[in-house]
């Protein structure tokens, strides 16, 4: 299960700054509400994003912050147990059950506890079986008062409690937890009530503890049931009503009290440092109490953080990309943390050695912002980049899943916020947009950074046995700061167009039907090669892809490392005339993206655009060919980015693995890339030019692929005048496939790293070949599921080892036919020669014994998720590329189930046999030193 981080989480809530009348905003009118005679909750919609599927969810105003002292971490503990045993559904059941419909347990199963909240969902239930979607209901009935809370199952969850406790506890969660406890939350009960709680706790409750918090909490005046998808509204509320009312609301229950934290004007210095973590981060955070904002003010307060936010980040990220500034990066949020406080944030992470240096660069930045507001131009470019995406978003309105839908509202139900429909939100916003001005963005900064009674909170997140300054050097730098005579931001645009030549359309010399799809490929003359498909899913929508072969599989071992970063130094350099801060500049309000790649067998693009920005999308496209640029700037704050990674990944132990396993599994092969100080010294500006030329020289062996609401005549002539205009190479390449294979037989690697938390991770591949077709590929994932499924049941529920495993397996005919297993968990070390064992006895026992019900419920879950892609475009964008770029073939949704329903138990145990018999073995293991 999930614990929710609350940092980071953007809600709504904050700061009443318009004048305006605290009007009451519509509820949106298609959802059905109500409240039951026992205090429960429900809200009820239609959608039908996805068709023929409703997702359910149970909100409990409940979490950890009511936890006793002697219950740390049973508010989440409770939340396991519930998928553990109810009333109608003893042990296992419901899990059983559902995963038996096709509903998959961790992907469509799932809950999380928060130190407010705790909310449990079962998603993208089919629609078409009544008994089902009762049965649902019947869930959430027993999830509301019915936990069967069992000595035995107590016991047996304990050890999953501790494991996911392992997982989540790393370096970077260990440094964050001390500023959240001792600065953010400090002294208010939520900082001694973290959700995952303390394991002494978890290891040693006794029994009554968890039934005493569950009885407490756990009631209908506290809870609400939230179904959103295709059903009908009025038979779904007759029977949430019949099966919910009848739940007790017990008497003498004690109240769900609001808690608060005091704040007091300080500033509170945090030195947070793990041996583990390899870089440094600054943080100067202030604390501002969680303004309770209704009607027209809280949709205004949202609206006005969105264009702060927006003008404010990409002011900072302007200064960060100059060779001076002495910070990498840095950031500018402001969020609600925990329900009664709301934090400004600057997040920065300073070059090595420039910590007060980088804190006064972003301090001063923010009390520019403070002082003077935004520009005229930074104003109008903010309001038109989010109008657009506002207006993007209502032209989809319909693909708005059930599942964000459902979100909204238990947001909703657990600050009542407003909640209006979608429509109503968008015209707002595109309304206010019109009259925002800069006095309203001063009048918020005043209001969220206060000249006097600041209540801050200053952190150094780093690296134990490093100096860092301290306490006394920050607060000089910040009185400082708060004592410069600033001046009002430079802003400077340029008029010039982003391409200065006229273009003309150059001729198609081929037109091709593709079979099986209302789709056409087109030859232009310089060689490219256009593919256009119209679908009706996405509207306001297209996505574009384009491959070439070849890739870095071409080029000589020295070139490597700089091809590996080619298009990144180029993304971070601009486009033709302009740099990146003066692109993004020029191209502010427009939708579009585009990244670049070179991999091992291709190069590629991949990208997408609003219908109305297409164009721009294409104009993109051309000076990535013709005009891409290649700043010495750029590229050297690239190599700063690069050492700051490497330092990271030298303080992660699991990194040590995975380069031995990158080994491994490449038999130590000359080209196998290892990201270390070495690759970063190989790292050469006029190579990266070289690679970047010889890639994306030639237009002719490169096929794109257009996919969505598209014009097809607009587009075609949009292809004809960009793509077209590109320079053709005169050359069809193929790659070099050098051979990248483990060593035969079984690979044994075995690494040990000193550990804050001694913790196991095991990463096992299993390799060899196949023929490939279809058939194949479906038994070689259905086989991968179904080791997921056993080893999930083995690894974490039999033998509590684990908090969650790992497995897939797939096949492919690129570069080889060959299939890929791969199986990985994190641990209790003590366990990992015992857990390993399950894993190879796992694959060995499918290739003699396939259990019914699994071999069922994998089926219906392959089928359940094919049904529910088609209708996207991501989906369709896969099939055509798989058919334009590889030849393979274009199959039906019929098709599809038939070969699934194809597949016989005899089936899977042969591939079972293969990949246990037949396979290249790689068996990682990472334990901690002794």
């Amino acid at each position: 299960m999930k614990i929710l981080k609350t940092i980071g989480l953007f809600l709504l809530s904050g700061v009443c700054l318009n004048a305006q009348e605290a009007k009451e905003v519509p509820f949106d009118p298609s959802i059905r509400h109500g409240v039951l005679p026992n205090g429960m909750n429900y809200y009820i919609k239609h959608n039908e994003e996805p068709k023929e599927r409703a997702s359910f969810y149970f909100a409990q105003n409940v979490g950890s912050v009511l936890e006793k002292e002697s219950q740390r971490g049973l508010a989440h503990f409770l939340e396991h147990m519930a998928f553990n045993g109810t009333e109608h559904y003893p042990e296992k059941g419901m899990l059983e059950y559902l995963e038996k419909n096709g509903i998959k347990f961790g992907s469509e199963i799932n809950a999380f506890t928060s130190f407010d909240e705790t909310v449990y969902n079962i998603s993208k239930v089919p629609v078409t079986n009544p008994k089902l979607l009762d049965s649902v209901l019947l869930v959430l009935h027993d999830w509301s008062g019915y936990l069967s809370l069992t000595d035995k199952e107590i016991d047996a969850e304990r050890g999953v409690i501790n494991e996911e406790w392992r997982t989540r506890n790393t370096p970077g969660f260990r440094v964050a937890e001390k500023v959240w406890t001792e600065g953010v939350m400090k002294g208010a009960v939520y900082a001694e009530r973290m959700p995952i709680g303390l394991m002494s706790v978890v290891n040693n409750f006794k029994y009554d503890e968890l039934r005493d918090y569950y009885n407490r909490w756990y009631r209908p005046d506290q809870q609400a049931v939230i179904v959103v998808g295709d059903i009908d509204v009025d038979a779904m509320e007759s029977k949430v009503k019949r099966v919910f009312s009848p739940i007790p609301l017990k008497k003498d229950l004690p109240e769900r009290k609001a808690f608060d934290i005091a704040l007091n004007g300080d500033i509170t210095f945090i030195e947070s440092l793990d041996k583990e973590i390899g870089s440094a981060t600054i943080e100067f955070i202030v604390r501002n109490k969680a303004r309770d904002l209704k009607g027209y003010d809280h949709e205004d307060d949202a609206l006005i953080k969105n264009v702060v936010s927006y003008i404010l980040n990409n002011r900072i990220r302007e200064q960060t990309v100059k060779k001076e500034c002495p910070a990498l990066s840095a950031s500018y949020s402001y969020s609600n943390f925990v329900r009664p406080l709301d934090i400004m944030g600057l997040y920065i992470q300073p070059k090595t050695g420039r910590e007060l240096e980088s804190f006064e660069f972003a301090l001063t930045e923010l009390l520019r912002f403070v002082r003077y507001g935004a520009t005229e131009g930074e104003l109008q470019r903010a309001k038109l980049s989010i109008k657009n995406s506002s207006l993007s978003y209502l032209k989809n309105k319909d693909k708005i899943s059930s599942d964000t839908y459902a979100k909204r509202i238990y947001n909703h139900f657990f600050t009542q916020n407003p909640l209006p429909d979608v429509t109503w939100d968008v015209n707002y916003t595109v309304d206010r947009l019109e009259t925002i001005t800069n006095e309203d963005l001063l009048t918020y900064m005043a209001g969220i950074y206060k000249d006097k009674e600041k209540d801050i909170v200053m952190a150094v997140k780093g690296t134990s046995g490093k100096t860092y300054p301290g306490r006394d050097d920050f607060v000089k730098v910040f009185d400082h700061v708060n004592t410069l005579e600033l001046s009002p931001y430079n802003d400077n645009t340029s008029n010039k167009p982003l391409i200065a030549e006229d273009l003309r359309e150059q001729r198609v010399v081929k037109t091709t039907e593709i079979p099986g799809l209302d789709a056409r490929k087109y030859e232009l003359d310089n060689g490219a090669t256009v593919v256009i498909f119209p679908t009706p899913y996405d509207k306001d929508q297209i996505y574009m892809k384009a491959h070439s072969a070849g890739g870095s599989s071409l080029l000589s071992k020295d070139l490597l490392p700089s091809a590996d970063v080619a298009t990144y130094v180029a993304s971070q350099s601009g486009l033709g005339e302009f740099d990146k801060i003066a692109l993004g500049k020029k191209l502010a309000g427009t939708n579009t993206s585009l990244g670049l790649g070179i991999g091992e067998l291709s190069e590629s693009l991949s990208g997408n655009s609003t219908k109305s920005d297409i164009e721009v999308l294409f104009r993109k496209i051309y000076l990535s060919f013709e005009a891409p640029r290649f700043d010495m700037e750029a590229y050297e704050l690239a190599r700063e980015r690069f050492a700051k990674n490497l330092e990271r990944k030298q303080k992660n132990k699991k990194s040590v693995l995975q380069d031995s396993m990158s080994l491994a599994l490449t038999a130590h092969n000359e080209r196998t890339l290892l990201f270390n100080r070495e690759f970063i010294d190989q790292i050469d500006l006029e190579k990266i030019k070289k690679v970047y030329d010889d890639r994306f020289r030639g237009i002719d062996d490169f096929t794109f692929v257009f996919v969505g609401d598209i014009d097809e005549q607009q587009l075609l002539k949009l292809a004809r005048k960009y793509i077209g205009n590109i320079k053709s190479g005169q050359r069809k390449e193929a790659y070099v496939d050098h051979n990248y294979e483990p060593a035969g037989g079984k690979t044994i690697v075995r690494v040990s790293e000193e550990m804050e938390t001694p913790q196991a991770t095991v990463n096992m591949i299993f390799k060899g070949n196949m023929p490939y077709d279809v058939e194949n590929g479906i038994k070689v994932y259905m086989t991968g599921q179904l080791i997921q499924k056993s080893c999930h049941d083995v690894i974490r529920e039999e033998e509590g080892g684990s908090y969650g495993v790992g497995a897939s397996a797939s096949l492919t005919d690129i570069p080889k036919e060959q299939y890929t297993m791969s199986v990985h968990f994190d641990c209790n070390p003590d366990m990992v020669d015992k857990l390993v064992k399950v894993v190879y006895n796992q694959v060995g026992k499918l290739s003699g014994t396939i259990d019914a019900e699994d071999f069922r419920e994998v089926k219906e879950s392959m089928i359940k998720a094919r049904k529910e892609a088609v209708n996207n475009n991501g989906y369709w964008m896969n099939i055509l590329t798989s058919h334009v770029f590889y030849n393979r073939k274009i199959r039906t949704l019929d098709e599809y189930i038939d070969t699934v329903n194809a597949v016989s138990p005899e089936d899977i145990k042969e591939t079972a046999r293969i990949i246990s018999e037949n396979s290249d073995v790689v068996e990682g293991v990472l334990t901690p030193k002794i």
